[in-house]
């Protein structure tokens, strides 16, 4: 018998085991003996065999312990209370005593009967444990390293691990890449959707359409007399632009991406593409002017619309010609003649000054010019729609540019020069109407 009342468990070897050795010489070789290493005592098998009984209602019995605040404590220190707590927990079930803590966890299985609220409790113990405490028994409490728990691993089974290891760090790096990217889509989708979903966009008086001066009482007095302040009608560069966008649809069944036309022979546009050129003037409000080749004013549908930098139109007017016709249906009003020749005419247009609040919320600015001149389509015809079309716009990047004013009284004969193109120098004559 040892000095811890255990019986065998120093000798290796049972009382059972210790009797004639006769009556085993006959048993296989596996069965006469039990598997060195493995032997118990006659008191570890009676114990382990009346271990677990009915709890208490009560709770656990570490529940009320009370752990006051303080200083960490010494490993020593920390090995004292864990052997209370852990005989306080085995409540009166006997016990082989061991001074060590973790031993005598093992040599009685006390982490059986570790529950949630023992665990709890032990945790709120740890708080004044050192450091190698803490890891010594938060490995006990895991239940180890689980790759060795039966014992070393042979070269198969670590080879196997690395190969496991490194998927999972592979399947890590894609998801990590992936989260990556889905960020940078949702950042680039907040970035491109906000300017359209904000209802109060930010100030952009300085890229409007800023008239060059402002019309005073006595201006609107003389331009109700017929004469308007102001010289010949010069463009602004930046404040012009030339047709050169076709848009061609096919009539037909098919999806409508199917019947856009991307390249149409010049002959069958309205004018050839660069023929007609626009400008933006002042002459007693907003004003476009329009030059192309010489007679094409009488047959001609124009269409000119003020619009925001969402392509949302504040104003849009429609001139047809004596010998044109509009295709039904286009939207805008009858727009007003300021000065008509044959190879150029000038269209007056609202043009707001300043932010403009929208019927349907929010604030706008004029700050683009869209005009074309759209073909007659007959229903029984090969175009839905065909048309030539431009934009004037003031550059992103590029300073506040003003309207440029131009003046004179009914019946004067103007000259309207647009400047340089491809096919020299855009310049029309028009008469004040």
């Amino acid at each position: 018998m040892s000095n811890d009342g255990t019986v065998g468990d120093e000798a290796g070897e049972s009382p059972a085991e210790a009797g004639d050795d006769s009556r085993d010489q006959s048993a296989p070789p596996e069965q006469a003996r039990t598997e060195p290493g493995t032997e118990v005592s006659a008191s570890l098998r009676e114990r382990r065999s009346t271990f677990f009984r009915v709890r208490s209602d009560t709770g656990s019995p570490v529940d009320d312990i009370a752990i006051e605040p303080g200083r960490r404590w010494t490993q020593a220190e920390a090995d004292r209370q864990i052997r209370t707590f852990l005989i306080r927990m085995a409540g009166n079930r006997r016990l082989t005593h061991r001074t060590d803590p973790v031993e005598l966890v093992r040599e009685n299985d006390l982490m059986l009967l570790f529950g949630p609220e023992e665990e709890e409790a032990f945790a709120r113990l740890a708080l004044r444990f050192p450091d190698e405490t803490v890891a010594v028994w938060a490995t006990l409490l895991s239940g180890g390293d689980r790759s060795e728990a039966f014992g070393p691993r042979s070269r198969s089974e670590r080879r196997d691990e690395a190969v496991v290891e490194q998927a999972l760090r592979l399947g890590m790096r894609k998801r990590v890449a992936s989260s990556l990217l889905l960020v940078a889509l949702l950042a680039g989708g907040v970035l491109l959707g906000r300017p359209l979903l904000e209802q109060d966009p930010v100030d952009r008086t300085d890229r409007s359409l800023r008239f060059a001066t402002v019309e005073e009482p006595d201006d609107v007095d003389s331009a109700e007399a017929g004469t308007v302040s102001g010289g010949p009608p010069v463009a602004e560069p930046a404040l012009t632009a030339v047709a050169d966008r076709p848009i061609a649809i096919r009539r037909g069944e098919e999806p409508l991406a199917e019947r856009i036309m991307l390249r149409v022979p010049d002959p069958v546009l309205p004018v050839p593409r660069g023929a007609l050129a626009a400008a933006v003037f002042e002459h007693v409000g907003g004003q476009v002017a329009l030059v192309g080749p010489d007679g094409w004013v009488e047959s001609a549908c124009i269409r000119v619309s003020v619009v925001t930098d969402r392509l949302r139109p504040l104003d849009t007017v429609i001139y047809e010609g004596p010998d044109a016709a509009c295709p039904t249906g286009l939207s805008g009003r009858t727009a007003s003649v300021t000065c008509l020749g044959s190879a150029g005419i000038v269209l007056a247009i609202r043009i707001p000054q300043g932010e403009v609040a929208l019927v349907e919320g929010g604030s706008g600015w004029a700050e683009a010019v869209r005009f074309g001149i759209e073909s007659p389509v007959s229903p029984f015809g090969q175009w839905e729609t065909l048309a030539i079309r431009g934009t004037i716009s003031v550059q992103v990047d590029s300073a506040s540019v003003p309207v440029p004013r131009f003046g004179g009284a009914v019946g004067d004969e103007l000259t309207l020069d647009l400047g340089t193109g491809a096919s020299g120098r855009r310049t029309a004559t028009c008469t004040l109407v």
